[in-house]
């Protein structure tokens, strides 16, 4: 009696939760899954996804949650030997969504295959493969196309809704030689999609977490309110306290001489102390900034900049932000000792690396005045 009665609510709960969308009992593993995925914790997200695949094993939210568990763990430096791990996944994540559903009509299938192609589409850009790139961002926007269509009733598309309203008009506003080529593509709506984005952070069950991080990273780069960036990383930073790359860039958004001195001191140590060099490039380059800025000790500031570039050197495409915060800051250190010379060359690297107006800025005055 007690097998039978355990075989009926497993199928029952099989049933009930098939469709990762709908809350159910699956959908408990999926989120502590996520939550460990976005700690930076694999084995113990591995746990959770193996737990979801003993109900729904040909669903695509599996191998999808194994390649963000790869990139989580790594990010933001993915060798091209984790990528095609991750690759195998992504390929198997779409391949399954068009098993259940070959029309891709079914929300769930819709956008497992949308966020799979997607982060296809952004390894290849980030390593300059154009076509490929081209190739899987067009079938991504496919089905973007029909998140539009659908994000009333189903929130989790409410992510790629309002990064696509956002940078639609952001994105050829701040670089108008790609405004041409984005003729063709349906209209934005920034302000709906900052606002959508916003609603993903609450009301989604996948994409809260890469709402926040997006959230974030707008109002660094395109929108220049880091207060607001501070909100959204350092709600990150306090559900997922393994989650460096949050730390790095909470750190980041507090880059002024007024916020720093409300920094969290271990954050900048947990940095240092990380095994990858873009987080030691991070943690030394802040910790120049508060000796030079917050302390005034400017001959340890000088040394824990060159030894936070030295760590950038090793990253020849990653952690543009932080050399050029670096180079600027020990431009500025420089300057005061009189060494101009060096000071010019580190400066112009500085403008070399900026992505930021506050950075550029900065630098391009303190060189009209060499």
């Amino acid at each position: 009696m007690k097998k039978i009665l355990t075989l009926i609510l497993f199928l029952s709960t099989l049933s009930l939760s098939a469709q990762v969308f709908e809350s159910g009992y699956v959908q408990k593993f999926i989120k502590k899954g996520t939550d460990h995925i976005y700690n930076a914790s694999p084995d113990s997200a591995e746990y959770y996804i193996r737990k979801a695949e003993r109900f729904i094993p040909q669903h695509p939210v599996i191998p999808l949650m194994r390649a963000m568990t790869i990139l989580w763990a790594n990010i933001p430096t993915i060798s091209e030997e984790l990528f095609s791990e991750m690759e195998v996944q992504l390929d198997l994540a779409i391949e399954r969504a068009k098993i259940k559903d070959p029309d891709l009509k079914n929300p769930e299938m819709i956008f497992f295959a949308m966020a799979s192609y997607g982060l296809l589409a952004e390894y290849y850009a980030d390593q300059d493969y154009t076509m490929k790139a081209v190739g899987e961002a067009n079938r991504a926007y496919s089905l973007m196309k029909k998140g539009f269509e659908i994000v009333d009733d189903n929130p989790e598309f409410l992510l790629t809704t309002g990064l696509y309203n956002y940078f639609r008009e952001k994105y050829p506003e701040k670089h108008p030689i790609y405004k041409p080529l984005l003729w063709f593509f349906r209209s934005g709506d920034m302000e709906l999609g900052l606002k959508q984005l916003k609603e993903a952070t609450s009301a989604s069950f996948l994409t809260s977490v890469e709402a926040h991080v997006y959230l974030s990273y707008i109002y660094l780069r395109y929108e220049y309110e880091p207060i607001q960036a501070q909100y959204y990383l350092s709600k990150l930073c306090d559900m997922y306290p393994n989650n460096f790359y949050a730390k790095a860039k909470y750190l980041e958004s507090l880059a002024n001489p007024t916020d720093f001195k409300k920094v969290p001191i271990n954050l900048i140590y947990s940095l240092i102390k990380h095994k990858s060099p873009y987080y030691k490039l991070a943690g030394y380059v802040f910790l120049g900034y508060l000796e030079e800025v917050i302390i005034g000790n400017e001959k340890k500031a000088e040394y824990a900049y060159r030894l936070g570039l030295k760590y950038g050197d090793e990253l020849p495409s990653h952690g543009e932000f932080f050399k050029s915060f670096g180079y600027l800051g020990l431009g500025r250190v420089l300057i005061k000792k009189n060494e101009n010379s060096e000071a010019k060359e580190f400066l112009d690297l500085s403008l070399s690396y900026a992505e930021t107006e506050q950075v550029k800025s900065e630098a391009k005055e303190l060189l009209s005045k060499l």
